[in-house]
């Protein structure tokens, strides 16, 4: 069954699913959002096992808001952990891919089909993590990294709750990522980058934190048992985890967001590295 499985076309974007070597792909707008193990659907992207560090900072499941389905990798992996889950997805047929093609049950979560900052300011629902995972493929939503953003995010957080943030970045040290932390770190006490791309100046996924509680871990990670493995991933961030240079970054408002010019750059190599990854399937 491996090579283009499906294509898409919704109001907000391209959706493929591709598989090839036993991997099944979600691509939107060209960018890779989801790659699970046809066999065990088991998620292949590192961010997704970044993302559990979070959950080390609790001592029991809560209440989780994620604002960008996808393939619903991170849904499975929090609802599998004992989390409440609620999701807003602004593309209902992202929603009826994943369930088609990756095996997401709408029954896992509560899903909402709107704009996740919208859902923000209307549901007065309150959370222990909030999770943004909307950025990728041909834009970032520029309203939802702004300041009034973040405080709209604080503001239905619990007194210990964490925002998580994964955005893709050409470096560790990207200005994309430089002046994110600097915009969270007007709102939020401590701000805390963990990467994932070797050599770190290459493109690769990034996961921010941002609480007003201490983002310490009274215990080590476990040591991976491999250099490929969900263990190592989350020990690799972890251990070069560090604190963005802020000065001299803009700072994101409603009102100043150059956020769309410098994701150019990576949308660029993005597509550059799908295209060489995929080779032939995507010209199907």
């Amino acid at each position: 069954q491996s090579g283009l499985l499906a294509v898409e076309h919704s109001a907000y974007a391209e959706i493929r699913v591709v598989e090839a070597e036993n991997v099944r792909y979600l691509l939107i707008d060209g960018g890779i959002h989801t790659a699970e193990d046809v066999a065990t659907g088991e998620s292949l992207l590192p961010y997704v096992d970044v993302l559990d560090v979070t959950k080390l900072f609790f001592d029991e499941p809560g209440r989780m808001l994620l604002v960008g389905l996808g393939g619903g990798s991170v849904v499975k992996s929090w609802v599998n952990e004992g989390w409440r889950v609620s999701a807003v997805e602004i593309d209902p047929v992202v929603t009826r891919v994943a369930g088609e093609h990756f095996n997401l049950r709408h029954d896992e979560a509560s899903i909402y089909h709107m704009d996740g900052r919208n859902f923000l300011a209307t549901s007065g629902e309150t959370f222990d993590v909030v999770i943004m995972d909307a950025f990728g493929s041909s834009s970032i939503p520029f309203h939802l990294v702004t300041r009034e953003s973040f405080a709209l995010i604080r503001s239905r957080l619990a007194p210990a709750g964490i925002l998580a943030m994964n955005v893709e970045a050409t470096g560790w040290h990207d200005i994309l990522v430089r002046s994110l932390a600097a915009t969270m770190h007007r709102v939020f006490e401590r701000v805390l980058v963990l990467p994932m791309a070797e050599p770190p100046n290459t493109l690769g996924n990034l996961v921010l934190l941002a609480s007003d509680r201490p983002l310490e871990l009274e215990e080590e990670l476990p040591a991976p048992r491999d250099r490929f493995s969900p263990e190592y991933n989350r020990a690799h961030a972890w251990d070069n985890r560090f604190t963005a240079e802020l000065e001299g970054v803009p700072i994101l408002t409603d009102n100043y967001n150059p956020v769309d010019i410098w994701a150019e750059r990576i949308n660029l190599a993005t597509r550059q590295y799908s295209h060489q990854h995929f080779d032939g399937v995507l010209r199907q």
